[in-house]
Parts: structure tokens; C-alpha cells; sequence
């Protein structure tokens, strides 16, 4: 009988052991939190730059805003995220941050060489770029709240 007691005990001991192990990962809603905050960095950049278009005059000041969507791409990138559907619009983020900071260097050459067109191509990539974000916006604030 003694024996069935130290079984019964050991497999109690695992099971706590394992749901506590299991209880120590991340919640969807702290990695939802994680994604967002690096989120509306890149938002809040896009925001100040339509704000303030004298600000984003000239090749060097878009390659300026380039670098810095470099950088929130960089931070979404180092993000630990666990969650498979998550993890699926931090890459799609990433390709975003990508495609902004290439059509912004674009531009940003096509400026320098003062072809208007190509430029202005660029630019509505750019707007194209900025309807994609809100739909991910839309679609991961959804997952996160739970609706």
C-alpha cells in the first residue's frame, strides 16, 4: 500500500510541477502588449511625419524616417513571441516596416535625381503601405480582445 501512496504522490508532484511550468509562459494578452507597444512606435512616427509635412521635406529627411522604421523593425523582430497567430502579424509587421523603409530610401533617390515621377510612385506605395497597416491593426486588435 505504501508503495501505491509514493506513486500517487510522485505523480502529484509532476503534475503541479508541470502546471506551474506551464503557468510561467507568457499570456496572449502580455505578448498582444509586447507587439502593439512596438506597434504604435511606428504609428505615432507616421502620424508626426503626415503632421508635419515640412518636417519630411527632401531626401535626407526621408531616409532619416527610413532608419527609424529600421529601427521599430528591429525592435519587432527581437519580440519572444510564442503565439503561433501572433507571431504571424509580428512577420507581417516586419514586412511592412520593410516595404515602408524601402519605398521611403526610394523615394528619397528618386528625389536626388529630381525624377517627379518615380517619386510620386513611390509615394503612393507608401499610402498603399499605410491602409495595409490599419488592417493589421484592425485584425490583431480582434485577436487580442478576443472578438
Amino acid at each position: 500500500m505504501s508503495s501505491v501512496l509514493q506513486q500517487t504522490a510522485t505523480l502529484s508532484l509532476a503534475a503541479a510541477i508541470a502546471l506551474l511550468f506551464a503557468g510561467c509562459g507568457e499570456s496572449k494578452v502580455a505578448q498582444c502588449n509586447k507587439i502593439i507597444k512596438v506597434a504604435n512606435q511606428a504609428s505615432v512616427l507616421g502620424q508626426q511625419s503626415s503632421k508635419d509635412p515640412q518636417a519630411v521635406k527632401g531626401s535626407q529627411s526621408l531616409k532619416e524616417l527610413a532608419t527609424k522604421i529600421d529601427q521599430i523593425s528591429t525592435e519587432m523582430k527581437g519580440l519572444e513571441i510564442k503565439d503561433e497567430k501572433l507571431q504571424a502579424f509580428q512577420t507581417r509587421f516586419l514586412k511592412l516596416y520593410q516595404d515602408i523603409s524601402k519605398g521611403l530610401n526610394d523615394t528619397a533617390a528618386a528625389v536626388d535625381k529630381k525624377n517627379i515621377k518615380d517619386a510620386n510612385r513611390f509615394l503612393a506605395t507608401l499610402q498603399k503601405s499605410s491602409v495595409e497597416e490599419g488592417v493589421i491593426v484592425k485584425e490583431i486588435n480582434s485577436y487580442c480582445s478576443g472578438k
